[in-house]
C-alpha cells in the first residue's frame, strides 16, 4: 500500500521557495481509507498522553498497516522533498489528532518541539471553514523545547506569538480529506482554525536522530543492541569499533548552578528517565561524538587531551548503560 500519490522531486522547489507545501489530495486513497479505519476501530485502544501531549485535542498512536512500506516511504518522499539527509532520518510523532466539539475557534499560533523539523499533516475528515493557517515568513527562529507549553512560556511579553504575528502574512489553507501538508513544524507559527471535529494525522520527522517519545520503530531496537553490546562479557573490542552516537530519547544537557556558593550541576535528562549526572571526562565523549566516528578513535581523540583511556572507555559504557549514548555498528 502507497501512502503518498505525489513527485516529491517536482515540488521541492516550491518548498525551498515557500517554506511549505499543500498538496491536494496528495493521500492514496487507500491510505486514507486505512486512517479512517483507525480512528473509527482503533482510536480509543490507542490514546496517548503526557508532558509532550497538550491542546485542546485527543491524540492517539497511529499503527501502520502491515503492508505499507514504512517508514521508508515516508523517509524517501519527505527527504527528497525538504533536503533533509536521508541516512539520519527519524521519525518522532505519528499522532492522529481528533480535535473536541468545543476546540478554541481561533486559538493562539504554537510552534512544534524542536524534534518535530518538518511536520507533515494527512487530513483525513476536515469540518466545512476548518483551515490550517501558516505564518512562514516572520519570526522563524526554531523552538528549542520538547514540552508544549515552554516555547510560550519562556518568551518576553515583546515575542509572543500575538504580538510578533500582528501584523504577519498569514497563509489559510482550506484543506480536504485526502490532502497533505508539509512545513518547518518547529520554526513556523501555526494554528487551526475552527479545528472543532477536525481529524487529521501528523508525522514529524527530522535528520538530527532525535525521537524522545520512541516511536520511530528503530528506536527501541538501537536501545536493545546497545544494552547487549556492553552486557556481553567480552565486548571490549566489540565496544572500541562500534559507533557511538547521541541516544534518540535524549532531550537536553544541562548546566546548573546552585546556591550552594553556586556549584555547579551537570546533568544529561533523557525523555522519561531519571536524570544523569555529567563529570568533565563524560562531558568530552558527548562533545566529541558526531555518530560517524568508532569509539576507538573518539577515545584516542579525547585522550590527547590529558585523560585516561580507560575513565574514557568507562565513561562510554556508562553513557551507553544509562541512555544518553547509542552504540550502532560501524559501516
Amino acid at each position: 500500500m502507497r501512502i503518498f500519490s505525489f513527485d516529491p522531486v517536482a515540488l521541492r522547489d516550491q518548498y525551498r521557495e515557500q517554506g511549505y507545501v499543500h498538496i491536494t489530495n496528495g493521500v492514496t486513497p487507500e491510505f486514507l481509507d486505512a486512517m479512517r479505519q483507525f480512528v473509527e476501530q482503533s482510536f480509543s485502544s490507542h490514546q496517548v498522553q503526557g508532558t509532550a501531549i497538550g491542546g485542546d485535542k485527543t491524540q492517539a498512536l497511529f499503527e501502520f498497516p502491515a503492508d505499507a512500506d514504512f517508514p521508508g516511504e515516508l523517509f524517501d518522499v519527505i527527504s527528497s522533498l525538504c533536503g533533509l539527509d536521508r541516512a539520519s532520518m527519524t521519525l518522532s510523532e505519528r499522532h492522529i489528532k481528533a480535535y473536541e466539539d468545543d476546540a478554541a475557534p481561533n486559538p493562539r499560533a504554537h510552534k512544534d518541539r524542536v524534534s518535530s523539523q518538518v511536520s507533515v499533516g494527512l487530513s483525513i475528515d476536515i469540518p466545512a471553514g476548518s483551515s490550517l493557517i501558516l505564518y512562514p515568513d516572520d519570526d522563524r527562529s526554531v523552538n528549542p523545547f520538547n514540552i508544549a507549553p515552554a516555547l510560550i512560556q519562556s518568551l518576553e511579553a515583546d515575542r509572543q506569538p500575538d504580538v510578533v504575528l500582528k501584523t504577519a502574512r498569514e497563509v489559510v489553507i482550506d484543506d480536504r480529506p485526502g490532502d497533505v501538508i508539509v512545513f518547518a513544524g518547529s520554526s513556523t507559527w501555526h494554528l487551526r482554525r475552527n479545528s472543532a471535529r477536525a481529524v487529521n494525522m501528523y508525522l514529524k520527522v527530522n535528520d538530527f536522530n532525535s525521537d524522545p517519545l520512541g516511536e520511530d520503530p528503530t528506536t527501541e531496537q538501537r536501545r536493545r543492541e546497545t544494552v547487549e553490546l556492553i552486557q556481553t562479557p567480552a565486548a571490549t573490542n566489540g565496544l572500541r569499533t562500534a559507533v557511538p552516537a547521541l541516544a534518540r530519547r535524549l532531550d537536553t544537557v544541562t548546566r546548573q548552578l546552585t546556591r550552594n556558593d553556586w556549584e555547579e550541576v551537570v546533568q544529561a535528562n533523557v525523555w522519561n528517565e531519571r536524570p544523569v549526572s555529567l563529570s568533565e571526562a563524560d562531558l568530552a565523549v558527548l562533545r566529541a561524538i558526531d555518530g560517524r566516528t568508532p569509539v576507538a578513535t573518539v577515545i584516542d581523540r579525547v585522550s590527547g587531551d590529558g585523560v585516561e583511556a580507560s575513565t574514557l572507555e568507562a565513561s562510554i559504557r556508562r553513557l551507553a548503560d544509562r541512555g544518553v549514548i547509542d552504540l550502532l555498528p560501524s559501516g
